[in-house]
C-alpha cells in the first residue's frame, strides 16, 4: 500500500477512545464504529473505504486491529463481553492528556 493511501492506525487510537468516553466508558462494537466513523469520516481516503476481499469495509476492520493494539497497551479492557468494546484507566489517562 503506497504511504498516504490509507490513514494510518495510530489516527484510530483517540477516535476510538474519545468514543467510548462519550458512551459512559463502554458500548457495542457497531456503536463505537459508528461514532468513530463521524470523527474520521474528513480523514478516510477511498482506499479507507473500499472493500477488502472478505467484503468488509478496510478502515472498519483497520479499527478492530487497533482496538487489539489498545488492549494490548491497556487502554482497552481485555474481559469485555464480547460485541463490547470498553476504555480503561488508563485510556481515560491518556485521553486527559491529549485535552
Amino acid at each position: 500500500m503506497p504511504k498516504g493511501s490509507i490513514l494510518p492506525e495510530a489516527d484510530y487510537e483517540i477516535p476510538i477512545l474519545r468514543a467510548l468516553v462519550t458512551m459512559g466508558g463502554r458500548g457495542p462494537t457497531s456503536e463505537v464504529i459508528a461514532l468513530v466513523e463521524k470523527e474520521l469520516d474528513p480523514k478516510l481516503t477511498d482506499v479507507d473505504r473500499g472493500k477488502l476481499s472478505a467484503g468488509d469495509v478496510r478502515w472498519k476492520n483497520r479499527a478492530q486491529f487497533v482496538r487489539l493494539k489498545l488492549v494490548e497497551k491497556g487502554e482497552m479492557a481485555s474481559g469485555s463481553p464480547r460485541g463490547t468494546w470498553e476504555i480503561s484507566d488508563r485510556g481515560r489517562k491518556r485521553l486527559e492528556g491529549e485535552g
